[in-house]
C-alpha cells in the first residue's frame, strides 16, 4: 500500500501537468494533490508513457480475437478508465482486468461506486458484484481481489469469467511482481506463458552497475525502509538476466531495454514528443533522470502464436531489440593500452564539500577553489578551498555579494593566474549573463556575455600576440533555448561573435571541449534540444582574421567509421575534460547508456599535439579503483583539477529520484602509476570564502556609485534570500521570520511565457479604458505629485510605454474602483486562466485582500510601505527591488501619518543627498520572470524596471486576525486602527499643554515621548 500511495500521488502530479487536455482519473484516488519535483514528474511520465506505448502496440496488433489486458498488481492505477475514455473504438472488444490484494481492490471499487464518471465508463447497469466487494464484472471491465502468489486461484477466477484460450492477452506488471517472493513471481510468469497468443509487459528495477552503485544503493535502502524490499532484483539484476528469466519460463521471446536507452530511441519516443515536454515545466535534472531511467527496464515477452508458424504473419515488435556497442567494445579491449592510476581518498565529514554543478577555481598548483553550485538546500555563492598538504597559504575571495548564487557556470584559467567566470543559472529557465574576472585574489566585473548562458563549454585559445582568449560554445539561455553560437572573450577587446566555417553542427548544451592552448581543439558530446545525448566528436581550428574570429569544424570520420560503440562512450553530457601530465582525460558524465564503471575515465591522448593532428584513442579506459570504505564516487556534477602528476576530483552527487540524495564524501587524488608519489589533497575547512562584498573597498565604492546605497560601514545592500518552497507549510514557516525572500521555481501558469504585450492587448482589449500614472520624471514622487492620473485606451498605453513613455498602471477594480479593491481574476477574466497561484501559496489565496495587475514603463515607483503582507509575482521583464526593514522608517523621510517617501534610493547621489541613508539596512534583489517576492508588512520598498518594461501581479493578504482599521481600505495600506487612534490621542495630549510656557510644554512632551519610545522597545516582551 505504501508504494501504491506514493506512486499514484506522483502520477496525479504528472496527470495535472502533462495531460491537461485529457480526462483526469487519478484525481478520484488522490484527495490532496501535490506537485512533485520536475525530476519525479519526468520519471513518472516516462514510466506511464512506456506502459501506454505497449498497450497502444497491443491494441493496434492485427487480430480478430477478443482482447484481454490483465493489470497485475494494479493498485489504484486507473488504466482501464483512461483507455475506455480516450479510445472507446479501439477498446470495443477489449476487457480490462484489475488484479491486486482483496483489501486494495475493495477500496478501489468503493471509490468507483461513489464516482458517477467512472460508473458510466464501466456501464454499471450490467455489472456483477461478488459478495464482499472484491470482484466486479462488466462489459469491458473486471476487478479481481486475489493474491498474485496464488496462481491456482487466479487462474480459476479468470477462467470462470473469460475464455482466455480464445483471446489475445496482454499482462502488465508495472513495478509490482518485484515485491513478490522470487519463486512466486517466477511461478506467475511461468503460468502466463501457458496461454497461446499472450504478451507480457514487465516494468521494474534493475542493477546495471551492481547493487553497490550509489543510485542502486539508495534505491534498495528506500524500498527496504518502506518494508517492501525489491525481491527479484538480486536474482535478475541486468537486462540479459530478465530476458533469460522469461525464456527459461517458457516464453518464445523476450526483449528488455532500459528506460534511458528507450528514451533516446525515436522508434519509441519521437524527437517531437521529447521536445514538447520542455514546454510543460523547466527541466535541467538530466543526470538524475538518466540514473533513474537506467535503473528501470521495460521488457516485452511473447508466447509464439500458432499463426506465426502456419502463415506469413510475423511476430509483432513492441520494442526494438537492443544493440550493445559498449559491451562489444569492452570485450575487444584485451590488447588496449591502459593508463593505471593509484588513488587516495580523503574523507569529508558531515556536509563538508556537499555541492554539485559548481566550477573549479584554479588558484595555484596546490590550491583549487570550488565556486558556487548546488548545495544540500540551495544554490551557493561561496568558494570552498581544496589544498595539497604542501600548499602555501594564499588569500582567495568569492565574487561580491551583488552576484547571484549560481550553478552550471564556467571558470576558465588563462594567461597564468587569471580566470574568467561566465554565466550560469539560477533556475533552469533563468540563465545569467554576468561575467567576472578573477586576478590577484580580487574580482572585477567585466562586460556581460552576449547572451545569458549555462551548461556552455569554455576553453582557452591563442589570440595572436595579444595573449590568450576564452572561447565559449553552446549552452542554454533564458527560457531553455539551446544555443549554437561561438563567442570569444579577450581582456582588452571584450566579446566578439565567432564565425563558423566547414561543417555545421546542431545546437547543444552540456558538451565539453579542450584546446592545445593555441588554435586547435576538440568538442565532445553534449545534449540536443530533445534531450538526447549526442554521440559526436568534432575537431576545430581557430584563427583571428582581419574580419574577426573564425572557427572551422571537422568531424572524426575515421572514428565514426569504427562503429557507434566508440562514439557512445566519448559522446557524453556533463563530463569534465582535463589536461594532465599524462594527457587528456575525459571524466564522468552520462551517455546514451549508463556507462560501466570501468569506462568512467577515458585516456584520450597523450600529448597536446594529438588534437592538432586528430590523433587520439577513445577506447583507452583509465584503470583506477574508486572504492573507499565502502563508498563509491558518483561522477556527476563533479569538478576536476590537474596538479603536477595528479588529477583531483571533488564535489558531485545526485538526487536519486525519490529515494534520497547521494553526495560524494571524499576528495580523490589520482596519480599515475609509476610516478613519484606526491601530496594528497583535502578540504581546508578554515578557508571557506562566504560570498560577501569584501574583495576590496574600492570595489565596494564602485558598486555604491551604481546604486547610491553604501552604508556607514562601507557594506553594500544585503541580498534578499532566494529559496524554493515545497509546500504551503514550508511557505508559512518562512513567513514567521518576518523577512523578505524570493521564491523560485514556482509554477505561475502560462502567463510567464505567453504574456507578450500583443497577447495582453488582445486579452484585455485595446479599447478598454484604464487609469494610469503619467509622470514628468523617471522617479515618481507621491508627495510632489510629479505625475497625473490619465484615463486612456489600454492599447494606447501599451504603445506609449513601448515608445519610452514614463507611465505606470496599477489596475483598479472594474466595478466601483473607489470602493472595492482590485481583484485580478474578476477585473481581467480573459487573463485569469493564464495565471495561477501555486499550491505552496495557499495561505496567500485563503487570506487575499486584493490582487492588482501592474504594468510599468521606465519609471521608479516611490518608496512606501504597505500595512498588509503581499507577494509580488514577476511575469515579464526584470525589476529591481530595494527594501528596508520597519526599523529604518525614521531615516527614510516618511512624514507623520504618511506611508511614502520622496527619497529616490536609485539616484547615484542618493547617499550624498540623504545622509540618513547611511544608517539604513537596505535589502535588494532583481526579480526575473517567474520569481515571487514576499514583502512583509511595513517593510518599505521601491521598484525600478531594469528593462524599461515590467509586468507583475501583486497579491495583498491579511496576516493579522484583528487590528486593521475599520472601514474602506481599497489599496491595503491603511494604517492599523491602533496607530490611527494613537495619533488622535497624541494630538489631544499636545493640545493639553497649550497655554503653558514653551519650555514647560517641551519638557513634559519630551518626557512623554521618551516614555513612549521605551514602550516601543519593550513592546511584545513579557
Amino acid at each position: 500500500m505504501a508504494t501504491n500511495n506514493s506512486s499514484i500521488v506522483s502520477k496525479r502530479s504528472v496527470e495535472r501537468l502533462y495531460y491537461r487536455d485529457q480526462p483526469h482519473f487519478f484525481r478520484h484516488f488522490v484527495k490532496k494533490p501535490q506537485r512533485t519535483s520536475p525530476l519525479i514528474n519526468r520519471g513518472y511520465w516516462l514510466r506511464m508513457y512506456a506502459i501506454e506505448h505497449v498497450i497502444q502496440q497491443f491494441l493496434d496488433e492485427s487480430s480478430d480475437k477478443n482482447r484481454v489486458i490483465l493489470n497485475l498488481g494494479c493498485g489504484y492505477d486507473p488504466l482501464a478508465f483512461q483507455w475506455l475514455s480516450k479510445h472507446p473504438e479501439k477498446c470495443r472488444n477489449t476487457t480490462f482486468v484489475d488484479i491486486d490484494y482483496p483489501q486494495l481492490i475493495a477500496k478501489k471499487l468503493e471509490v468507483v461506486s461513489q464516482t458517477t464518471e467512472l460508473q458510466d465508463l464501466l456501464n454499471l447497469s450490467s455489472i456483477a458484484v461478488e459478495k464482499g466487494g472484491t470482484s466486479w464484472k462488466g462489459k469491458h471491465y473486471m476487478a479481481l481481489g486475489c493474491d498474485l502468489a496464488d496462481v491456482n486461484r487466479l487462474s480459476e477466477a479468470l477462467e470462470n469469467e473469460i475464455d482466455l484460450e480464445s483471446c489475445l492477452i496482454l499482462c502488465i506488471a508495472e513495478v509490482s511482481v518485484t515485491y513478490m517472493e522470487v519463486a512466486a513471481a517466477d511461478s506467475l510468469i511461468r503460468w502466463a506463458s501457458c496461454y497461446n497468443d499472450i504478451r507480457f509487459c514487465l516494468l521494474e528495477q534493475i542493477l546495471p552497475n551492481g547493487e553497490d552503485f550509489p543510485f542502486a544503493e539508495k534505491m534498495m535502502q528506500h524500498f527496504k525502509k518502506l518494508e517492501t524490499p525489491l525481491q527479484s532484483i538480486k536474482r535478475y539484476p541486468e537486462l540479459s538476466d530478465q530476458e533469460r528469466r522469461f525464456r527459461s519460463a517458457g516464453w518464445s521471446s523476450a526483449t528488455a531495454r532500459s528506460l534511458w536507452d528507450l528514451w533516446s530511441d525515436s522508434s519509441f519516443i519521437s524527437s517531437t514528443q521529447r521536445t514538447a515536454l520542455n514546454s510543460v515545466e523547466a527541466f535541467d535534472e538530466w543526470e538524475d533522470f538518466a540514473l533513474f531511467a537506467s535503473h528501470y527496464c521495460l521488457l516485452v515477452a511473447m508466447q509464439r502464436s500458432k499463426s506465426w508458424n502456419t502463415s506469413r504473419e510475423r511476430a509483432p515488435i513492441y520494442i526494438v531489440p537492443r544493440s550493445d556497442p559498449v559491451h562489444v567494445l569492452l570485450s575487444s579491449q584485451s590488447t588496449v593500452e591502459r593508463l593505471s592510476m593509484r588513488q587516495h581518498a580523503e574523507p569529508l565529514s558531515g556536509t563538508d564539500g556537499q555541492r554539485k554543478f559548481g566550477a573549479a577555481l584554479p588558484i595555484s598548483q596546490d590550491i583549487v577553489g570550488h565556486h558556487g553550485g548546488l548545495g544540500g538546500q540551495r544554490r551557493l555563492g561561496s568558494v570552498e578551498l581544496y589544498k595539497s598538504d604542501t600548499a602555501v597559504q594564499v588569500k582567495a575571495n568569492s565574487p561580491p555579494l551583488i552576484t547571484e548564487p549560481r550553478m552550471c557556470h564556467t571558470i576558465t584559467a588563462f594567461d597564468g593566474d587569471c580566470c574568467l567566470l561566465v554565466g550560469g543559472r539560477t533556475s533552469p529557465d533563468r540563465a545569467l549573463s554576468d561575467c567576472w574576472l578573477y586576478s590577484g585574489a580580487t574580482w572585477d566585473r567585466v562586460a556581460n556575455a552576449p547572451t545569458p548562458l549555462y551548461r556552455h563549454c569554455a576553453t582557452t585559445v591563442s589570440v595572436g600576440a595579444t595573449g590568450q582568449g576564452i572561447l565559449i560554445y553552446g549552452g542554454k539561455s533564458t527560457g531553455g533555448m539551446v544555443m549554437n553560437d561561438w563567442y570569444l572573450w579577450h581582456a582588452s577587446k571584450g566579446w566578439a561573435k565567432v564565425s563558423v566555417s566547414g561543417a555545421q553542427i546542431q545546437p547543444r548544451f552540456g558538451a565539453v571541449m579542450a584546446s592545445n592552448d593555441t588554435q586547435h581543439g576538440i568538442l565532445l558530446g553534449g545534449m540536443a534540444e530533445d534531450g538526447v545525448v549526442l554521440s559526436e566528436i568534432w575537431y576545430w581550428s581557430f584563427h583571428d582574421s582581419g574580419t574577426g574570429p573564425i572557427i572551422e569544424l571537422t568531424s572524426d570520420d575515421e572514428l565514426t567509421g569504427r562503429g557507434t560503440g566508440h562514439l557512445s562512450i566519448v559522446g557524453r553530457f556533463g563530463s569534465c575534460l582535463t589536461w594532465t601530465s599524462a594527457g587528456l582525460l575525459l571524466v564522468g558524465g552520462i551517455s546514451k547508456r549508463l556507462l560501466p564503471r570501468k569506462l568512467d575515465i577515458l585516456w584520450l591522448c597523450q600529448s597536446r599535439m594529438g588534437l592538432r593532428d586528430h590523433k587520439f584513442n577513445v577506447s583507452n579506459p583509465v584503470s583506477v579503483d574508486f572504492t573507499s570504505k565502502g563508498r563509491l564516487v558518483l561522477l556527476i556534477g563533479h569538478c576536476t583539477f590537474a596538479s603536477k602528476d595528479s588529477l583531483i576530483i571533488f564535489g558531485g552527487g545526485a538526487v536519486c529520484f525519490s529515494f534520497g540524495s547521494y553526495w560524494n564524501q571524499c576528495v580523490w587524488t589520482l596519480q599515475i602509476q609509476g610516478s613519484e608519489k606526491t601530496s594528497s589533497w583535502a578540504l581546508d575547512k578554515n578557508e571557506e570564502c562566504i560570498s560577501k562584498a569584501d574583495s576590496n573597498q574600492a570595489h565596494v565604492e564602485k558598486l555604491g556609485q551604481t546604486t547610491g546605497l553604501v552604508s556607514q560601514d562601507g557594506q553594500f545592500e544585503e541580498a534578499i534570500e532566494r529559496c524554493q518552497v515545497e509546500s504551503s507549510k514550508d511557505f508559512e514557516r518562512r513567513l514567521q521570520s518576518s523577512k523578505p525572500f524570493v521564491v523560485e521555481d514556482l509554477h505561475l501558469g502560462r502567463c510567464v511565457t505567453e504574456w507578450t504585450l500583443d497577447d495582453l492587448e488582445t486579452k484585455i482589449g485595446a479599447d478598454r479604458s484604464v487609469v494610469v500614472h503619467e509622470a514628468t520624471d523617471t522617479h515618481m514622487d507621491f508627495h510632489k505629485k510629479n505625475f497625473r492620473y490619465a484615463t486612456k485606451p489600454f492599447g494606447v498605453f501599451l504603445a506609449q510605454i513601448q515608445g519610452g513613455a514614463k507611465q505606470y498602471l496599477r489596475s483598479l477594480a472594474a466595478d466601483q474602483p473607489a470602493v472595492k479593491p482590485a481583484h485580478f481574476a474578476s477585473d481581467f477574466p480573459n487573463l485569469q486562466p493564464d495565471f495561477q497561484l501555486p499550491h505552496q501559496l495557499h495561505t496567500v489565496e485563503q487570506n487575499a485582500h486584493s490582487a492588482p495587475l501592474r504594468i510599468s514603463g521606465p519609471v521608479v515607483m516611490w518608496l512606501h510601505y504597505d500595512v498588509m503582507a503581499n507577494v509580488l509575482c514577476q511575469i515579464r521583464g526584470l525589476k529591481r527591488m530595494t527594501l528596508f526593514p520597519p526599523s529604518d522608517v525614521l531615516h527614510l523621510g516618511i512624514p507623520p501619518g504618511g506611508s511614502s517617501s520622496s527619497i529616490n534610493v536609485f539616484d547615484a547621489d542618493a547617499a550624498a543627498k540623504y545622509p540618513s541613508l547611511r544608517r539604513t539596512h537596505p535589502h535588494e534583489c532583481v526579480l526575473r520572470p517567474g520569481d515571487v517576492l514576499y514583502i512583509p508588512p511595513l517593510w518599505l520598498h521601491t521598484a525600478s524596471p531594469t528593462e524599461h518594461l515590467s509586468v507583475s501581479v501583486n497579491i495583498f493578504f491579511r496576516n493579522l486576525d484583528a487590528g486593521y482599521a475599520a472601514g474602506r481600505d481599497v489599496y491595503g495600506n491603511r494604517d492599523l486602527q491602533a496607530y490611527e487612534n494613537g495619533r488622535r490621542e497624541v494630538d489631544k495630549i499636545a493640545k493639553a499643554f497649550v497655554g503653558l510656557p514653551r519650555e514647560m510644554g517641551q519638557f513634559y512632551l519630551e518626557r512623554l515621548a521618551e516614555e513612549l519610545h521605551q514602550k516601543s522597545i519593550t513592546h511584545g516582551h513579557t
